[in-house]
């Protein structure tokens, strides 16, 4: 299935944003007070801390759906977009609602990785077929068949991408947020109209909740806000491929700005499989658990990691405002990000080893 363009006015992008926003804060409110009254949460919340060593509420991450879903049919309704975004936004509907169905059952249950990861799939085999697909790499690259295994590979490793950096308060949101944003900038710069318009809802969204997951944290994502939210981020990433927007430009941009989740889930694959233990199991070797051991805060963890994502957010747009520049900007850039990550990880290390010793 292709989604069509069709033209939304810059009032629509604002409203939505801070209606996107407002819902959001409130929804995330709401839970906060109200979700401790349900008895059938109260062994969950014992189990799921805050930086302050206090219960949390969990299922954080669906007042950021909602307040997403909610925004964009009511939008439709009500005319501001244009109404033949129904297919779309049914896809979407349908793929996160899914997602979020299994981010709850996850977060009751603690259902095993490789169950986990199975019903990832069928719900990204279930997208590819509405639309949602890599056909090729640039305009030279066909996939044919290894497309959908591409596809795949991107809708599933983004969504545990963002899954596994939800590990300290405030990071996924934050992260998603600042990606959002960059998102926006693109493809607004190129007249992606319907992909610029879904991240800027997006950031709304995660904004709102942002301000409560913060260190120390009110209320967390879980599994239920994560799984769903790097779908979502993984969808809209897709969108311009769909519409045909196939420049390698539409490649580079999401993996820029997705750096900081993709690399340490890369190396967390690795180096859990090099230890014999299972890819996607738990482990206390993230960017942000080594920050933490280093004896920085959990605010000061994050705001490196901010500091460093917001980086690639800008540099991603190097290439978007400076179209000369992209045959001979892509190699070099991506030896520059290797070099760049190497040295954080060497940095990270030596430190490590250095408290070690004085210890």
């Amino acid at each position: 299935m292709k989604f069509e363009t069709f033209p939304i006015t810059g009032e629509a992008y604002l409203a939505g944003y801070f209606f996107a926003l407002i819902l959001s804060l409130g929804l995330t409110l709401y839970l906060i007070k109200t979700i401790r009254g349900f008895n059938f949460f109260t062994f969950i919340l014992n189990r799921l801390p805050a930086t302050t060593g206090e219960s949390v509420s969990p299922f954080g991450g669906i007042s950021v759906i909602l307040s997403f879903l909610i925004t964009l049919w009511l939008f439709l309704i009500l005319g501001l977009v244009d109404a033949r975004n129904v297919n779309l936004f049914t896809a979407l509907t349908i793929g996160v609602g899914l997602m979020l169905i299994l981010g709850i059952y996850d977060d009751i249950t603690q259902c095993p990785a490789k169950t986990k990861l199975f019903a990832q799939i069928v719900i990204a085999c279930i997208l590819y077929f509405y639309g949602f697909q890599i056909d090729r790499i640039g305009n030279l690259i066909e996939l044919g068949p290894f497309s959908i295994l591409l596809t795949i590979l991107w809708i599933v490793g983004i969504t545990n991408a963002i899954n596994l950096i939800d590990g300290m308060d405030g990071l996924a949101s934050g992260i998603i947020f600042f990606s959002c944003l960059t998102l926006v900038f693109v493809y607004l710069e190129r007249d992606i109209v319907e992909a610029s318009f879904l991240a800027v809802i997006l950031a709304g969204s995660t904004l709102g909740f942002f301000f409560f997951n913060l260190p120390p944290a009110k209320i967390i994502l879980g599994d239920t806000g994560s799984l769903p939210l790097g779908l979502l981020v993984s969808l809209i990433t897709l969108l311009p491929l769909n519409q045909g927007h196939t420049d390698e430009i539409y490649y580079l941009i999401p993996v820029i700005t997705l750096l900081i989740p993709i690399m340490d889930t890369t190396f967390s694959f690795f180096r859990r499989i090099l230890k014999g233990v299972h890819p996607f199991s738990k482990d206390a070797n993230h960017f942000h658990h080594r920050l933490k051991n280093l004896g920085l805060s959990p605010i000061k963890s994050i705001s490196i990691l901010f500091a460093i994502g917001f980086y690639f957010d800008l540099t991603a747009m190097v290439p978007v405002y400076r179209i000369n520049l992209i045959p001979n900007f892509i190699p070099i850039y991506f030896i520059f990000i290797i070099i760049s990550v190497a040295i954080l990880i060497f940095i990270l290390h030596r430190a490590e080893n250095k408290q070690s010793n004085d210890e």
